[in-house]
């Protein structure tokens, strides 16, 4: 089931959290041919697609914060049948094809297909019906990990979370550049900076930066 989280200032934002591996895919109304843009495609790209079908919408285009499974697993199921381009950093195109292996191992019953992806690198900036969507790159969940920002909104992936932090002993983990990464945002953490992470509720960014004290103890901004 959608949920309305927001409006990233040209459109409603609905969260659609789906799949055996629970993540959040973002659905942005746009004014761009089919009505919006989709960000992270999940792990269960009939449901969402289903959610986008209720509202009289189909995707543009998908914008992977990183490459996970749980985030662009069904990247390729929009792309077959919208023919919708696919954006991820290319940093992680290692992280992407190693899809079916880590869903192996994780014991998920299901395999994905590799999308055609076209991989940007860093600085990458694209316009959504005149208003900017910004690639930011904040590797240390993945090497590509990045965080979007569309209009007031900032779609962060597993960078950043509400409560607590995106660290999961994945391959290609580095703690020390996720520090790193969420030190780079942290001055843009406002109260009408809107974050809306790849799992769990969105919040503001001041919020975050006083509530969250899992993320300020890892970046040692509190005691134990």
């Amino acid at each position: 089931m959608a949920t309305l989280e927001g409006d990233w200032g040209g459109g409603a934002i609905w969260r659609v959290t789906s799949g055996t591996f629970p993540s959040n895919a973002y659905i942005c109304e746009a004014d761009v041919p089919g009505g919006c843009i989709l960000i992270d495609a999940g792990l269960d790209g009939p449901a969402i697609d289903a959610e986008m079908a209720e509202r009289g919408l189909r995707p543009y285009q998908v914008f992977c914060t990183h490459g996970h499974f749980d985030h662009a697993g069904s990247a390729s199921f929009f792309q077959k049948k919208y023919d919708c381009q696919i954006f991820m950093h290319k940093a992680d195109a290692r992280t992407l094809k190693s899809s079916n292996f880590l869903l192996m191992v994780l014991r998920i019953p299901q395999k994905v297909d590799m999308p055609e992806v076209t991989y940007i690198e860093d600085g990458f900036r694209i316009d959504i019906a005149g208003q900017p969507l910004t690639y930011m790159p904040t590797p240390g969940h993945t090497p590509g990990s990045c965080v979007l920002e569309f209009g007031s909104a900032w779609f962060t992936g597993d960078t950043l979370y509400s409560r607590g932090v995106g660290l999961s002993a994945m391959p290609g983990e580095d703690a020390e550049m996720l520090k790193e990464s969420i030190h780079s945002l942290w001055d843009g953490l406002t109260a009408e900076r809107i974050i809306y992470p790849g799992h769990g509720n969105s919040a503001d960014g001041a919020t975050i930066c006083r509530e969250n004290r899992a993320l300020l103890k890892f970046l040692g901004l509190i005691e134990v």
